[in-house]
């Protein structure tokens, strides 16, 4: 037989577990602590279980305390305190012994004295503390990183901004052979043609083109809208000077810039060779951007292959004076000294002849000559020449009256003064009038500083030119800036900053 170590039950051998509480069953006789101690009933018929946890009491037959759920004795067997925690296993102790019986009202209030956790709100106020003791840094580190770096901008160098991608595009003037046309050479003879190919003559322009290019820049000032394409026929001698040019077509009116290009291409120096005079013919096309060539071109080979072989050119230069070289005359024979008689004096009727011719010379002497009558050219100048103001004014005179000015005047007053004492003069019958003026000069020039200092970021800094000299006003941030607005105003033009007003005002912390 086995018995029930918790509850005292007995079980057949073949048995190893209790039925009713699970526990391992134990061999009959074996040593079984004495149960939880009984205790007298209140109704003095059975004994009432005493819980060895709590001290509370059970009726006869309970295996749980109702008071603290520890298990008692089996039926009819009562255990004591100490044998029902053997049973147990051993390993499980009460917290608290009580001698006495305990009812449900003690386990509350053993709940109420028992120790409070401690509150949070000390650690609540430790971090909050901490915080704002990070938040103060982070504050002032960020106050000293901006007056930092604002200082550190205004000391360094400034460098020169990024050109945007998609800037405008500016229209440079230039001055090209047209591609559509081949230069020409023709000699007097064969030898001067084959020597002079067009290879060493494209050679020559490229060498001289600046020179040209300066000339068109010059008219663009008084024609903006000026563009350009003639053909330019040099006479090269020999030894490689030019003598004598002319511009056979051209695709605008403008006497002064073929006046001008062929007096530039004039003094042009060709390589010297062996054979005799040769003409050149250059395609000259002068453009103030690359989308007017195509159409300038396309209108010169037009104007060239409609132009009849024996027409004149369009404007013609008068060749320079050639020396001709005298024939020397042959030795005289020898003269053989034979002697003469002496030569008779002069007759009578002879005397009398060489005495009248002498009286006619000293007549034709005291006779005052009659002036010739002097050309346009003269006329027009000696006109000029009456006014102070015009000194600067040249004047070219083209066939059938028409004059063109060119040069400097000081204002728009002087310049429509000139146009108008040219009109006066005898044979002039329209006047073309490209000068230019000291006081528009003076305004590009200004308007030219004032873009640079824009673009240089000074927006604040105000320009004035007056003659070759530069006033500057305004304010900036930095001694630096101030410095650097005289080197910006004295690249952009001609002129010189003869007076720097520019405060210095650094603004609220230097922004």
């Amino acid at each position: 037989m086995k018995n029930c170590p918790h509850c005292g039950r007995s079980y057949p051998d073949s048995d190893t577990f209790c039925e009713a509480d699970g526990s391992k069953l134990v061999a009959h006789g074996a040593a079984i602590a004495p149960g939880a101690a009984a205790v007298p009933s209140a109704a003095g018929d059975q004994q009432a279980i005493e819980c060895p946890t709590c001290g509370g009491r059970a009726e006869p037959g309970e295996l749980i305390c109702n008071f603290c759920g520890t298990r008692l004795g089996g039926e009819g067997e009562p255990l004591t305190g100490t044998t029902a925690t053997a049973q147990l296993g051993g390993g499980w102790s009460p917290q608290v012994e009580r001698g006495g019986p305990r009812e449900f009202g003690d386990e509350a209030a053993e709940l109420e004295t028992e120790p409070e956790e401690e509150s949070p709100t000390g650690h609540r106020w430790a971090g909050f503390l901490g915080y704002a003791l990070a938040a103060v840094a982070a504050l002032v580190a960020g106050v000293w990183l901006a007056i930092h770096l604002s200082g550190h901008r205004h000391t360094e160098t400034p460098t020169a901004q990024a050109s945007p991608a998609a800037s405008p595009i500016v229209q440079q003037p230039s001055v090209t052979l047209a591609r559509n046309m081949q230069i020409s050479v023709r000699g007097t003879d064969l030898a001067g043609a084959l020597q002079r190919d067009p290879a060493g003559a494209k050679a020559v322009f490229d060498a001289n083109s600046g020179a040209l290019l300066d000339i068109y820049k010059r008219a663009l000032e008084t024609d903006a809208t000026l563009r350009d394409g003639m053909v330019v026929r040099l006479h090269v001698m020999p030894d490689g000077s030019v003598n004598g040019g002319s511009v056979m077509v051209s695709t605008a009116a403008n006497p002064s810039l073929d006046a001008e290009v062929v007096a530039a291409a004039g003094g042009w120096k060709f390589p010297a060779v062996s054979g005799g005079a040769a003409d050149v013919d250059y395609p000259i096309i002068f453009a103030s951007g690359p989308g007017d060539i195509g159409a300038l071109e396309a209108d010169l080979s037009t104007k060239m292959a409609s132009r009849s072989p024996g027409e004149s050119p369009e404007y013609a230069s008068s060749p320079a004076p050639t020396a001709v070289a005298a024939a020397t005359p042959p030795p005289p024979p020898p003269v053989v000294a034979t002697p003469v008689a002496p030569p008779p004096g002069p007759s009578r009727a002879e005397m009398e002849r060489r005495a009248r011719r002498r009286r006619e010379e000293l007549a034709a002497v005291r006779r005052p000559s009659r002036p010739a009558t002097p050309s346009l050219n003269e006329r027009v100048a000696e006109a000029l020449a009456r006014d102070r103001r015009f000194g600067r004014v040249r004047a070219y005179a083209s066939p059938g009256g028409l004059v063109t000015l060119t040069g400097t005047v000081f204002d728009d007053n002087a310049k429509a003064a000139a146009a108008r004492a040219v009109r006066n003069v005898s044979g002039v019958t329209s006047v073309v009038d490209n000068l230019t003026t000291e006081t528009s000069q003076w305004a590009a020039n200004q308007a030219a500083i004032q873009s640079a200092l824009q673009a240089a970021g000074l927006t604040n800094v105000t320009a004035k030119v007056i003659g070759k000299s530069c006033y500057l006003d305004g304010k900036v941030k930095t001694e630096l800036d101030r410095e650097r607005a005289v080197t910006i105003a004295m690249g952009a033009a001609p002129v010189k900053v003869r007076t720097n007003l520019i405060r210095v005002d650094p603004g609220f912390f230097g922004w």
